[in-house]
């Protein structure tokens, strides 16, 4: 589905009349009317009420046409987009038929079997209480059919779970990249493009704290990160990636961190194979339920 990118006009509410499939149309397709009083840093405002005051803005700006967003979806996108009114708007109608926002687990339960890529649960950082996802390069390779695609998808899919609340979407997500067993086959330029693309919340509205890439080979620095240094990749993410030993852990995850880590990585005591089953068995129930 091809979504018109609006310009960057101050937008205010159009106090005409239309049907409903009018409405949803230029709701989706549309562009703002201009209004001076439309963005949440107003000076004089305090933190909360800019808040308050970009998702009553996103609120009635979408009820205008008829469509009533659920609250968790107009605070995750007001939060990622920083509480501008007018981006979170804009992304929003971007994301319309964005199909990495309707994944499923029950059609990926081949590529979780892999253990690929899944969040642990109960392990939090230090500096922010984010929540941790594990992935695994090793497990994946680019240069067998549509590998690095359905890895692509399993890491929205988690990162889409984790921004459900008020408390992920304001602590973010930190993601573990452990290197071990890694080699050049799993790696193409292409994919590195992606992987980045994906962690910086230009595929989902997830805001990702950190980046912890785990005891990199040496090869690694000099090839594969510098693809994942590519232009489309923003230098305020570069900053968030880091590349650390295994001990170094510590320095970002919450104390005693190693009985929540799978055991796929030296010094974790869970079980990798076990963490990854149980999530996919607990999302499957979950989607069945809905």
């Amino acid at each position: 589905m091809t979504v018109m990118v609006l310009p960057k006009l101050r937008f205010g509410i159009h106090n005409t009349h239309h049907s409903k499939d009018d409405n949803a149309t230029h709701a989706s397709h549309g562009t703002h009317a201009t209004s001076p009083e439309s963005t949440c840093d107003d000076e004089g405002l305090t933190s909360k009420q800019a808040e308050a005051q970009c998702i009553f803005e996103i609120k009635q700006f979408f009820s205008t046409f008829g469509i009533r967003l659920p609250q968790e979806k107009i605070f995750r996108y007001a939060s990622f987009c920083k509480f501008d009114s007018e981006e979170a708007i804009d992304r929003i109608r971007e994301d319309n038929g964005n199909p990495y926002m309707e994944l499923k687990m029950k059609e990926m339960e081949d590529q979780f079997g892999t253990s690929a890529v899944f969040p642990l649960p109960f392990l939090r950082t230090r500096k922010n209480n984010s929540e941790v996802v594990y992935m695994k390069p090793a497990r994946m390779n680019p240069h067998q059919g549509d590998s690095s695609d359905r890895f692509i998808d399993s890491l929205c899919y988690v990162l889409n779970d984790l921004s459900q609340t008020v408390d992920q979407c304001q602590n973010g997500v930190t993601v573990i990249a452990d290197m071990q067993d890694a080699t050049m086959e799993n790696f193409t330029k292409e994919y590195c493009a992606e992987l980045m693309q994906a962690l910086q919340g230009n595929m989902v509205p997830t805001h990702v704290e950190a980046f912890l890439i785990v005891e990199p080979p040496s090869w690694f620095s000099k090839k594969v990160f510098k693809w994942m240094k590519s232009k489309k990749t923003s230098k305020d993410f570069l900053k968030r990636v880091h590349l650390i030993k295994q001990e170094q852990l510590s320095q970002f995850l919450m104390k005693d961190y190693q009985l929540y880590l799978p055991d796929d990585i030296k010094g974790g005591y869970a079980v990798g194979g076990e963490i990854c089953e149980d999530y996919m068995d607990l999302k499957i129930a979950q989607e069945q339920q809905n």
